[in-house]
Formats: C-alpha cells, structure tokens, sequence
C-alpha cells in the first residue's frame, strides 16, 4: 500500500457539525480529489447523505481510492 492525502480536510475532529461538515465537502469537491472524514464521529456520518445527494446531482461520480488510481 502507499500513502493517500486528501484534498478536502473536513476538519470534522474539530467541528462535530454536520451542516459544517457536509458544507465542506460540497464547497471544496473537485474532480478526481479525496475528502478525509473520520467515522467515528457520528456527526461526519449524518454528513455523508446530504453530501452524497447533492454532489451526486451535481454530476459527481464516487469511487474507492483503487479505482481512482487506476483511471489516473
């Protein structure tokens, strides 16, 4: 395995915000980026619904880290 850094810290550690966390990701998602969320904060966990949705509709497409590696 080698190492992965993101491209969007959600900072969710620091906020245990759902709202702030999935505001976050919403903002800041790029094409081909990898967002760093920690789930063992549940407040990260209720992000990721409205995160799903709304990226989604915006034409954005989820993959696993592997995946993303392979198509670069």
């Amino acid at each position: 395995m080698s190492p992965v850094l993101w491209t969007v810290d959600t900072e969710d550690w620091k906020y245990r915000d759902s709202a702030k966390v999935a505001q976050t990701v919403i903002d800041k998602a790029e094409r081909n980026g990898v967002v760093l969320m920690h789930d063992i904060h549940p407040t990260s966990v209720a992000a990721v619904p409205e995160i799903l949705r709304t990226l989604a509709a915006r034409g954005f497409h989820f993959v696993t880290v592997s995946r993303l590696r392979a198509t670069l």
